[in-house]
């Protein structure tokens, strides 16, 4: 059980893809993100997961993505990358050959759009375990796979040999508690939407964030809500928690979440770039838009 076992912790931002506007990947700025992330204080970073547009990004761009991945973080920082699709043996394939880049693991949706069953599921993770052999971060999120794990299915995926950790990014924080208690012991239990719930999480046992538009705008003080939760120091935590919700909900009224994300780095001086079709860069109102909230809360922009 758990021979990919790790002691991955922290905040793990999923990090964004940039393009440059032909659409081609712009490496340059993908770098100076993650050397960005690291200064401000991240334990890891995720990529091609949904912030990095995994949907837009060929295999071979993914496994490129994670070399240069690999290749920056020089081992200073935990490196995961998205390598879940529908077939079982496509996954273990990618997931084989991102483990060659130098990664440290992957992270793998649930086979969506395919609507297994419960065995359908543990076979398909049993299969990337045993095939691929590299440490897997489970992700659910059921909102775009349409597939909920719930905790009596980590229960069973938590004894497979290489799922060490999960990303459980169901809105219904009282399964995120109910899988903490099921499997926190066996793997590492990771919450998305840091902006929403990061302190609660941690609180409750969560031994980390993989964080998304927060850490990419805020930087230091969203990236820092984990270890400042850890520490007890919990009316600062809750200070950043209350303005990155804020921020947070304020953008993601404004368009698809990469779109908007993007826009905003790049109005703020980050390295956002462009999104890939079907998703479209913010133009004009919409832009303005952005524009406002983040000056509402701080930003010059």
């Amino acid at each position: 059980m758990n021979g990919g076992k790790v002691h991955w912790e922290g905040n793990m931002p999923a990090i964004v893809t940039p393009f440059a506007a032909d659409g081609a990947i712009d490496e340059r700025n993908f770098a100076e993100n993650i050397e960005w992330l690291i200064a401000q204080g991240v334990n890891g970073v995720v990529a091609t997961g949904c912030t990095g547009e995994a949907w837009a990004v060929t295999d071979d761009e993914k496994l490129h993505l994670f070399r240069l991945a690999a290749q920056v973080a020089k081992g200073r920082i935990t490196v995961v990358g998205g390598t879940g699709g529908i077939i079982t043996s496509h996954v273990i394939a990618l997931s084989r050959a991102a483990k060659a880049t130098g990664i440290d693991g992957v992270m793998v949706l649930p086979p969506y759009y395919a609507m297994p069953t419960r065995r359908e599921i543990v076979a398909h993770y049993r299969g990337i375990s045993d095939g691929a052999r590299v440490p897997i971060m489970v992700y659910n999120i059921p909102s775009r796979t349409g597939i909920n794990l719930t905790p009596d299915i980590m229960d069973e995926l938590a004894d497979l040999d290489f799922v060490v950790a999960l990303k459980e990014s169901h809105d219904d924080f009282v399964q995120l508690e109910e899988t903490v208690a099921r499997v926190g012991d066996r793997i590492r239990v990771f919450s998305g939407f840091a902006a929403v719930r990061a302190v609660a999480a941690v609180a409750m046992g969560c031994v980390g964030l993989v964080s998304s538009m927060d850490a990419h705008l805020m930087g230091r003080d969203a990236i820092s809500l984990y270890a400042l939760t850890k520490a007890g120091d919990i009316e600062k935590a809750r200070l950043i928690q209350r303005r990155a919700l804020s921020l947070v909900e304020g953008l993601h009224r404004l368009g698809s979440e990469a779109s908007v994300l993007k826009a905003a780095m790049n109005l703020i001086g980050r390295p956002g770039g462009h999104v890939r079709p079907p998703l479209m860069d913010l133009v004009g109102e919409d832009l303005e838009k952005v524009r406002a909230v983040l000056r509402a809360h701080g930003f010059s922009a």
